[in-house]
C-alpha cells in the first residue's frame, strides 16, 4: 500500500497532528495575532501534572500554572485509564515532529537503528524517562516552578530559546529530539519524554491506585511519609511494569485483529512507529504499552484485519474515527471545565495551632471564631512570587490568620480574627500608596501645579493608579501626574495646569470608564478591564512648585560601598555623569542594580545613582576617584558583557542590560 493511500486512510490523526503544530507555528511566530502573547504552555498536560502534584505536596501552585492546564493533566490521566495514550498519538507536537523526520529518513531511503522491544538495550533506555520524572517533580515540587520548562525540546523552540530554560538542557534535548529521532524511531517518545513515562505508568493503573492508596493509608495512620518516597515508588514500579509486564489490559479501547483476515503480509509491523510486532498478536486485542491507537498499522492493513475497537474487531470504519474524536473531545472538556474553577496560587495558614516536639497541639486561636474577607482587585499579585510576597505582608498584620490567593481572578480570600483587627486595617496594611507620571512639566513654562483630590473606589491595587494615569494621559489635557493615598474611600491627587479647569462629572467619566484601551509596542491595542468607581471630588484645591513636584514624582536609585566611601573620604572624587530625559523611564530604575555590581568589583567606584541633577533632568551619576578615570569609566559601562556577582560562588558574564551612545560629562564632587 502506498504511503499516500495510508495517509489518506488514516486522516483523521494526520489533520489533528498537522493542524496543531501549524497552529502552534501561527502563533508563536505572530503571523496570528491574539489580545495577548501566545503561552507555549497554555495547554500543556505535562505542567499541569507538576501544577497538581506541586498544589497537593504544598498547597501552592506554580508560577504561570492555572486550573486550566491541571485540568487538561486530569484529562490525559483519564484519557490514558480509560483509552490510551492519545495526547501523544494526535496532540503533542514533538511527536508530530518525530513522525515528520521518520517519514523524511524513509523517503531519503536511509535506514534506521532497529532497537527491538524487548531487548536488553531497550529496558535500559526506557528507564531514563523515568529518572527524568523524578528529577522534573521534585525540582517543580520543591521550587513552585515548572522545572520541565529547562529542558523541554518543545517549549524551547516555541519561545525561540528565550524562554526560562537551561540553555545546554535545551539544546542537549532538542539535539535528542532531532539525531535521535533520525536514528531511531519515535526516540524521544520511547525512552526521554517524562509524560510517555507517566502515560507508560498510567496504563498499569490498578498497581498504581494500591500505590496511592497504600499512601494514604499510611499518612491517615499517622506515618509521616516524605512524598519524594512516593513520587520515587511510582516510577519504579512505573520502569518495572513497562519492562517486565509490557502488555497491559485494562483500557477500553485497543486496536483489535481477526486473525482469519490476517495475511501475514507483516506491513502492520513496518508501519507502526514504536516497533510493536502487531502481526504476531493472536488474543484479538494488541495491548502493548507503548501503543497510542495512532491508527497506522490499521491504515496499513489491506484486509481489514485490523480495526480499532473494544474487544472484537469491528468492520465499521467509524470506530477508527473513536480515537481523533475522543481526543478532540477531551480537550473541548478540559477547556471547558479548567475555565469553570479556579485553585488557589497558595492556601496558607499560620498562627492558629502550635504543635509541640511530642505532638500535642495547642490552640492559640478558635478557628471558629476567624472570618473570612475577599479582597478583589490585586492586579500586581500574579503568580507564586507575587502571592508569597502578598502572604509575607499579611503575616506581619496582627490578627490574620491565613490567605488564598487568586492570581486568573487578581483576588485573595484572608482569614482574620474579628476580634483583633478589621476588614479596613487589613486593607490599609496592604495598600502601598503610589503615583504615576502621566507627563513632566516644564519648569520654564509652568511654575506652579494645582493639585485637585478626588476620593475612588476599587482601586486599592499599585497597578490602578498607572490605569487611571493612562487614562487621563489619552485625554491630552495638562494633567502631570497621581498620587494615592489610603483611605476608604481612596484620596487620589490629581496634578495639574493651573489654567486647567476640570469638572466632577469629568472626572468620574474618565474614572468609570470600564476598559483602557492601551496601545502596545509593535502595533495593536490591549484592553484592560478597570471597574472603578468614582466617589466624589474635594472642594479644596492646594498648588505646588513644579520643581517639587518634578523630584517627588521621580523614582531615584543610590548604592553607595561604605568602605569606599570611608576609604576616599579625602581624596579628590569625581561625578561622572549621563543626563537623558529617557533615564525616567523604569526599565532604567530597573537595570540600575545590575549596573552597580558590574562596576562595583573595580577599584575607586564609590558609588552609583540615579537621580535629577541640577537642571532637573533624570542622569545616571557615577562617583568615582583614583585609579579610576573617565576613560576606563566608559569602557566599562560600554561593555557588551557585564560581569554580575549574584554569591561568592555564582559570577556570571552577562549581556549589558543598558547601552550608552555618547560618553558623560565630568565634574568635581
Amino acid at each position: 500500500m502506498s504511503k499516500r493511500s495510508i495517509i489518506l486512510r488514516n486522516w483523521p490523526k494526520y489533520l489533528l497532528q498537522w493542524g496543531v503544530l501549524a497552529a502552534i507555528i501561527l502563533f508563536m511566530t505572530g503571523l496570528v495575532s491574539a489580545d495577548k502573547a501566545a503561552d507555549p504552555e497554555a495547554y500543556c498536560p505535562m505542567g499541569g501534572l507538576q501544577a497538581l502534584a506541586t498544589y497537593l505536596a504544598n498547597n501552592s501552585l506554580p508560577c504561570s500554572m492555572s486550573s486550566l492546564q491541571v485540568m487538561m493533566g486530569i484529562v490525559l490521566v483519564a484519557a490514558v485509564v480509560l483509552f490510551s495514550k492519545l495526547f501523544c498519538a494526535y496532540i503533542c507536537p514533538v511527536g508530530t515532529v518525530q513522525d515528520i523526520i521518520r517519514k523524511l529518513r524513509n523517503a531519503l531511503h536511509i535506514k534506521s537503528l532497529k532497537v527491538r522491544n524487548g531487548s536488553a538495550i531497550d529496558k535500559f533506555l526506557r528507564i531514563v524517562k523515568y529518572a527524568l520524572v523524578f528529577w522534573i517533580f521534585y525540582m517543580t515540587v520543591n521550587a513552585s516552578e515548572l522545572f520541565c520548562k529547562n529542558l523541554d525540546p518543545y517549549y524551547a523552540v516555541a519561545t525561540g530559546f528565550k524562554g526560562e530554560i537551561t540553555l545546554w538542557m535545551s539544546i542537549v534535548t532538542v539535539s535528542l529530539t532531532v539525531v535521535g529521532s533520525f536514528v531511531i524511531d519515535m526516540f524521544w517518545c520511547r525512552y526521554i519524554c517524562p509524560l510517555g513515562a507517566i502515560s507508560n505508568s498510567l496504563k498499569f493503573w490498578v498497581w498504581i491506585g494500591v500505590l496511592f492508596g497504600l499512601y494514604y493509608v499510611a499518612d491517615v495512620l499517622g506515618a509521616d511519609i516524605p512524598w519524594p518516597v512516593l513520587l520515587g515508588a511510582f516510577c519504579i514500579i512505573g520502569y518495572l511494569l513497562e519492562i517486565f509486564h509490557s502488555k497491559p489490559k485494562l483500557q477500553l479501547l485497543h486496536i483489535t485483529k481477526e486473525d482469519g483476515a490476517c495475511n501475514n503480509c507483516g506491513l502492520c509491523n513496518k508501519k507502526c512507529p514504536y516497533h510493536i510486532d502487531v502481526r504476531s498478536c493472536h488474543t484479538g486485542k494488541l495491548t502493548h504499552v507503548d501503543c497510542t491507537l495512532c491508527g497506522e498499522c490499521v491504515a496499513a492493513c489491506s484486509t481489514g484485519a485490523l480495526n480499532i475497537g473494544i474487544s472484537k474487531p469491528r468492520k465499521s470504519k467509524l470506530w477508527k474515527l473513536l480515537p481523533p474524536v475522543l481526543t478532540v473531545a477531551l480537550i473541548a472538556f478540559g477547556m471547558w471545565a479548567g475555565g469553570k474553577f479556579e485553585l488557589p496560587t497558595i492556601d496558607m495558614k499560620w498562627g492558629i495551632e502550635k504543635v509541640a516536639e511530642d505532638g500535642k497541639v495547642t490552640q492559640l486561636v478558635n478557628p471558629d471564631a476567624l472570618q473570612t474577607v475577599r479582597i478583589d482587585g490585586l492586579r500586581s499579585v500574579k503568580c507564586y512570587g507575587s502571592s508569597m510576597s502578598f502572604k509575607a505582608t499579611l503575616e506581619k498584620i496582627q490578627g490574620v490568620h491565613g490567605v488564598r490567593v487568586f492570581v486568573k481572578r487578581h483576588s485573595a480570600d484572608i482569614l482574620y480574627d474579628p476580634t483583633k483587627t478589621t476588614v479596613e486595617k487589613i486593607q490599609e496594611a496592604i495598600y502601598k500608596p503610589s503615583k504615576f507620571r502621566v507627563k513632566t512639566p516644564d519648569p520654564a513654562a509652568v511654575s506652579q501645579l494645582k493639585v485637585v483630590t478626588i476620593r475612588t473606589e476599587g482601586m486599592y491595587d499599585k497597578m490602578d493608579l498607572n490605569y487611571l494615569g493612562m487614562k487621563l494621559r489619552q485625554t491630552e489635557k495638562a494633567i502631570y501626574g497621581l498620587e494615592s493615598e489610603f483611605a476608604c474611600p481612596l484620596i487620589v491627587r490629581v496634578y495639574m495646569d493651573p489654567a486647567e479647569d476640570l469638572s466632577e462629572d469629568w472626572f468620574e467619566e474618565i474614572v468609570e470608564m470600564e476598559v483602557l484601551q492601551m496601545p502596545q509596542h509593535g502595533g495593536g491595542v490591549k484592553e484592560i478591564a478597570c471597574g472603578y468607581e468614582f466617589v466624589e471630588m474635594e472642594d479644596e484645591v492646594t498648588y505646588i512648585s513644579t520643581e517639587e513636584h518634578i523630584r517627588n514624582m521621580f523614582s531615584p536609585f543610590k548604592a553607595e560601598f561604605k568602605s569606599r566611601v570611608e576609604e576616599f573620604e579625602s581624596k579628590p572624587q569625581y561625578i561622572y555623569e549621563f543626563a537623558h530625559s529617557n533615564f525616567e523611564k523604569p526599565i532604567y530604575l530597573r537595570y540600575m542594580p545590575y549596573l552597580s555590581n558590574h562596576l562595583s568589583s573595580h577599584e575607586g567606584i564609590i558609588g552609583i545613582y540615579l537621580q535629577l541633577n541640577k537642571d532637573l533632568v533624570p542622569a545616571i551619576q557615577i562617583r568615582y576617584a583614583a585609579p579610576m578615570d573617565q576613560d576606563k569609566l566608559w569602557e566599562l559601562i560600554t561593555m557588551d558583557t557585564w560581569t554580575i556577582t549574584y554569591s561568592k560562588d555564582d559570577v556570571r558574564q552577562e549581556a549589558a542590560k543598558l547601552t550608552f551612545k555618547n560618553p558623560g560629562t565630568v565634574y568635581p564632587l
